[in-house]
C-alpha cells in the first residue's frame, strides 16, 4: 500500500498543479511560480528521480540540505515530506506537509500524503478525515479506490486491531573482570575471605529466548505479554553461573496526549543451579506528550523479593517510584531523564537489609546510518541500609555505564549484532561491599519478522 499511495500522489500532485493554474487565483501562481523556479527546478526533478526510483534516503539527505534556503516552498516542503515519511520520520514528515497543505490548500498531493503520514503515525482520525475529504473533491477512479482502500484499513484497525508476536533469541558472549561482584580485598576485619567471596574474572556465555506479544483492541488500547529465559555461564566462577525466567503483562492505553500502563511482573532466579530469589509486583505508568518531541511519566512500582531459605534475611519489600521525561531531538534520536526513589521494606525482624534508595538515570539512543543505533545509560543508585553491619552503618553508591552499538539487519533480515561495555563501580561504607565490575560483551539477536 505504501508504495502504491506514493505513486498516486505524483498523479495528483500533477493533476493539482493543472488545475491551479487554471483557476488561476494569486496564492496558486505563486505556488506554481516557486515550483518552477530556476533555481529550483533541477532539484525538485533531481529528488522526484531519487523518490521515484525508491531512493528516500537520497532524496532526504539532498533536501534537507536546501532546508533554510526553501523551507516554506509548498513543494519544497511537499517533497521532503514524502522523503522523510519514506525513511521512516514519520514526525518530521507530518510537519512538513502540514506546511504544504496550509501553504497550498489546493494541493490535493500534499493532502494525500499527509494522511498517509498521519496513518502511519497511527493517527488513525486525522488520516481518515483528510482521506474522506479527498473523496468528496472526486478524485479519479484509480484514486478513489486508493482512498478507499485506507479508509477501510483504518475502519478495521479500529475495530479489530492485528496482533504481533515476536519470538527472539539471544547469544551473549564476552569477559566479566569481576563475574560475582566482589571486593578486590582478600581479608576483612582480620580474617581471610573465601575465594568465593574475593573478585573472580571470567569469561562468559550467556544464551537467551522469549517474546514480545502486542494485542491491540482498539486505536487506544491494548495488552502485552513478554517472557524470556537466559542462562550465563562463567568457565572460571561456575558458582555464579545464573539462570533467570521472567515474565509480564500490561495494559496499556492512549488518549490524544495522555498515555499510561498498568502492568505485573514476576520472575525466579537461580544461581550455581539451586533456586536463588524470586520476585513479584505491578506497576502504574502515566504519562503525557508534550509537543511533538516531549513527554513526561511518573511510576509506581512495588513488589515483594524472597531469597533462597539460607539466606532469607536478605527478603524485602520493595516500593519504586519514579519521575520521567524525554526528547527526541532527531526523527530517530531520543534522550530520557529519569529520577528514582524507593525503599526496601525487610521482612525478618533483626534484619540489616532495609534501605531507602534515591537515584536517576540518563539513557540516549540515536541512529547511525539507515540500520543502526548507538546507545548510551549512565544511572547513579544510593541505598541508604538501616541496619548495622559489622558493627557500623552502611551506605552503598552505585555507578554504572552501558555504551552499545546496534547493527541490525545484518547479512538478512531480523540479524542483529551488538557489541556493548558495561562498567559498574559499587562504593560501600563496608570495605567488604565496594567493587568495580567491567564487562566486554557481543550480543547476537535474531527476530524472525
Amino acid at each position: 500500500m505504501k508504495t502504491a499511495a506514493t505513486w498516486a500522489c505524483r498523479v495528483i500532485l500533477l493533476m493539482s498543479l493543472v488545475s491551479l493554474a487554471a483557476a488561476g487565483p494569486a496564492n496558486a501562481q505563486e505556488t506554481i511560480r516557486l515550483a518552477s523556479s530556476s533555481n529550483a527546478r533541477d532539484l525538485y526533478l533531481q529528488a522526484e528521480n531519487l523518490l521515484a526510483g525508491g531512493h528516500a534516503r537520497n532524496a532526504y539527505e539532498l533536501l534537507r540540505s536546501y532546508e533554510p534556503d526553501l523551507v516554506g516552498n509548498p513543494y519544497f516542503d511537499y517533497l521532503l515530506g514524502v522523503a522523510a515519511l519514506d525513511t521512516g520520520r514519520t514526525g518530521e514528515a507530518i510537519l512538513s506537509l502540514q506546511r504544504a497543505a496550509a501553504a497550498a490548500p489546493e494541493f490535493a498531493g500534499a493532502r494525500m500524503e499527509l494522511a498517509r503520514a498521519h496513518f502511519e503515525a497511527r493517527e488513525y482520525d486525522a488520516a481518515r478525515a483528510i482521506f474522506v475529504d479527498l473523496l468528496a473533491e472526486n478524485p479519479p477512479d484509480g484514486i478513489r479506490q486508493l482512498i478507499d482502500s485506507y479508509i477501510g484499513a483504518i475502519d478495521s484497525r479500529l475495530t479489530s486491531p492485528p496482533h504481533r508476536f515476536a519470538p527472539y533469541a539471544e547469544l551473549l558472549a564476552g569477559y566479566d573482570s569481576n563475574a560475582n561482584g566482589s571486593t578486590d580485598d582478600q581479608q576483612f576485619m582480620g580474617f581471610t575471605l573465601s575465594p568465593e567471596n574475593q573478585a573472580t574474572d571470567s569469561a562468559f556465555i550467556e544464551a537467551a529466548a522469549g517474546f514480545d506479544w502486542n494485542l491491540p483492541r482498539s486505536a487506544t488500547f491494548g495488552w502485552f505479554l513478554g517472557a524470556r529465559a537466559s542462562y550465563r555461564d562463567n568457565p572460571d566462577a561456575a558458582f555464579v553461573d545464573a539462570g533467570l525466567v521472567s515474565g509480564l503483562a500490561s495494559a496499556n492505553w492512549r488518549s490524544g496526549a495522555f498515555f499510561g500502563k498498568l502492568g505485573v511482573n514476576a520472575y525466579g532466579a537461580t544461581r550455581d543451579g539451586k533456586s536463588n530469589e524470586t520476585y513479584g509486583g505491578a506497576e502504574i505508568l502515566l504519562g503525557r506528550n508534550i509537543g511533538d518531541r516531549w513527554d513526561v511519566s511518573a511510576g509506581l512500582r512495588s513488589g515483594a523479593l524472597r531469597y533462597d531459605e539460607s539466606i532469607e534475611v536478605l527478603d524485602v519489600n520493595r516500593t519504586l517510584y519514579s519521575l520521567g521525561t524525554s526528547f527526541q531531538f532527531a526523527p530517530r534520536g531520543r534522550i530520557a531523564f529519569e529520577f528514582v526513589g524507593g525503599d526496601d521494606n525487610a521482612q525478618q525482624t533483626g534484619s540489616p537489609y532495609g534501605n531507602s534508595k534515591v537515584g536517576g538515570r540518563i539513557a540516549l539512543r540515536t541512529a547511525i546510518g539507515e540500520s543502526s543505533f548507538f546507545q548510551a545509560t549512565a544511572g547513579s543508585l544510593t541505598s541508604d541500609y538501616d541496619g548495622l553491619f559489622f558493627g557500623s552503618r552502611r551506605k552503598d553508591r552505585q555507578d554504572s555505564v552501558l555504551l552499545q552499538l546496534e547493527i541490525n539487519d545484518v547479512w538478512t533480515t531480523g540479524l542483529t549484532l551488538a557489541p556493548r561495555l558495561r562498567y559498574i563501580d559499587n562504593d560501600s561504607d563496608i570495605a567488604l561491599y565496594s567493587y568495580d565490575r567491567t564487562e566486554f560483551g557481543l550480543l547476537i539477536r535474531w527476530a524472525p519478522q
